[in-house]
């Protein structure tokens, strides 16, 4: 809903229609962020496991050329030229391998951390706020609902004021609770587009310094 962006907290008292009705769009607004931030994530993860995966791949490529000089090929012989190039592969790779898993460390910290924080704290919020708000609008129409089968002529003082307590203490509880659910709305509208952004510019960094240490290396050798 274009021109607007968050929802009226001094509204919820009254809780007409019309903040009910908004109260929806902003709903199926974090319902949208949650299903897309989701798979984000699961992008990101794959993007990170993959790293982790090319570190420990590089590793042990550089182990085994290290090792092969301890090798006996029936047919091979002793092959010293073979061997020293071997070693010098396996130095370069070693060095390769200390990149990856430098650009491992980075993607979890500049990455990941930020996305998972996001999930796991922000999103997970939401989820139980509406599910305490619910059951909170539940307890109030139901303390309604007893409140309108009283008879006037039938039910003593004692049960009126108890009926009458409890609508309330429900109310009361009912407007808590929406007030924390609107304030973790608004929050979720001005966090989305930074949940979005920071973890992006973590990946892009991580791997421009990917980039220059690579750089560097080349230099050396």
């Amino acid at each position: 809903m274009p021109g607007i962006d968050k929802l009226p907290i001094e509204e919820t008292l009254e809780d007409s229609p019309q903040t009910r009705s908004l109260l929806g769009v902003f709903e199926e607004d974090a319902t949208a962020i949650s299903n897309y931030m989701n798979q984000l994530y699961q992008a990101m993860h794959r993007i990170y496991d993959a790293q982790n995966e090319l570190s420990a791949a590089t590793h042990l490529t550089s182990k085994l050329l290290r090792e092969y000089e301890k090798q006996r090929f029936p047919l091979g012989g002793d092959d010293e030229v073979m061997s020293s190039t071997l070693q010098q592969f396996s130095k370069v790779i070693d060095e390769l391998s200390s990149c990856h898993a430098v650009l491992s460390t980075q993607l979890a910290d500049a990455m990941m951390f930020p996305i998972s924080q996001f999930k796991e704290r922000d999103l997970k919020e939401i989820l139980t706020l509406k599910e305490v708000f619910q059951i909170a609008s539940n307890d109030h129409d139901a303390a309604i609902n007893r409140y309108s089968r009283l008879s006037k002529k039938r039910e003593n003082d004692k049960v009126k004021y108890e009926v009458t307590e409890d609508v309330y203490t429900s109310r009361k509880k009912q407007h808590q609770t929406m007030m924390h659910y609107f304030c973790a709305l608004n929050t979720l509208e001005y966090k989305k587009k930074i949940a979005l952004l920071e973890p992006l510019l973590g990946y892009m960094q991580a791997q421009v310094n990917m980039f220059w240490i690579i750089s560097a290396l080349k230099a050396l050798y």
